[in-house]
């Protein structure tokens, strides 16, 4: 655990340390997407660039003017986007379009995670998807939403009220989702029944513990400025981009809802009974199923790991 929580820690500066390089260049240029967002808005002044020194470059064949501001008109962007930052935070209510965007942002990034995890703890790379189509773990998406809904309106509070909701929200979603798996799909995707800290088969003390450190980074660095950064749609454009990927994602569920239930039919001897389980059965077999989610065991118990 310590491993993955250094490993987590060392990718969270890292991420920071590019984004402050980056935020520093684009100060410096009065450049970037919040700068033009300000600007645009009527809410940052053109005056910000009076006096700036102006060079003309040139990137992919396209030629365009760029300013070089000065400190002081550096401080005043600064401060000045800090504070609509705040005003913006302060007044906000996150919406289905910001759920929308985080969900699909953790299910990537938890895959990603989860596949470090496992190579780093037991030196194994094996495919963790959790849907038949794209490079989504659900589990993450619906864990970074939870914490998103429950954690905004506490975000300022001692980090330690922070920490035990987090832990608690986080071993709940374990729980529900593991109990929901097997009884209902008969199928496995973790257990901890092997480990000396396990609650129940779904949770144990060490992964409260990593959903509560998880949670604490989530709600105190990264949620306000995701929320921020997400903003609002403001073109037709990112509204139908948000509502089609949507439809993507329902439709992918509900796919893979249908081939785990197929799976568990077939593992009991159950025919198809309609032409879409019949379509189920030709394209999405028992080797498909075994390729796509090799962490998961249908009709079958898990080994459970001891370390």
């Amino acid at each position: 655990m310590f491993l993955v929580l250094a490993f987590v820690v060392l990718v969270f500066l890292a991420a920071r340390a590019i984004g402050w390089c980056v935020q520093k260049y684009q100060d410096s240029h009065g450049s970037g997407r919040i700068t033009e967002r300000l600007l645009s808005e009527g809410k940052l002044d053109q005056s910000v660039f009076a006096g700036a020194l102006w060079t003309e470059t040139e990137w992919l064949g396209h030629r365009r003017c760029r300013a070089k501001l000065a400190k002081e008109q550096r401080r005043i962007l600064r401060d000045t986007k800090r504070y609509f930052r705040n005003e913006y935070l302060n007044g906000c209510t996150p919406t289905i379009y910001q759920y929308i965007i985080i969900f699909l942002v953790a299910s990537v990034l938890g895959l990603v995670l989860e596949t470090v995890y496992t190579f780093i703890m037991f030196g194994i790379v094996e495919s963790r998807v959790g849907l038949v189509w794209g490079p989504f773990s659900p589990l993450y998406g619906v864990g970074a939403v939870l914490l998103t809904m429950c954690l905004w309106q506490v975000r300022t509070n001692p980090w330690w009220q922070v920490f035990l909701i987090s832990a608690a929200l986080g071993g709940t979603l374990e729980q529900c989702a593991g109990w929901s798996m097997e009884h209902f799909a008969d199928l496995q995707s973790w257990t901890y029944l092997g480990l000396p800290d396990h609650i129940t088969q779904w949770i144990a003390w060490r992964f409260l513990f990593m959903w509560g450190v998880i949670g604490l980074v989530w709600c105190k660095v990264i949620m306000p400025e995701l929320i921020y950064r997400i903003g609002e749609p403001t073109t037709r454009k990112q509204a139908v981009v948000a509502s089609l990927l949507t439809m993507f994602m329902v439709l992918d569920i509900v796919m893979t809802l249908a081939c785990f239930w197929r799976a568990g039919q077939r593992h009991h001897g159950v025919p198809p009974q309609n032409p879409f389980e019949v379509y189920v059965d030709n394209h999405f077999d028992d080797g498909f199923m075994a390729r796509r989610f090799e962490n998961m065991s249908i009709g079958e118990d898990l080994v459970p790991a001891d370390r």
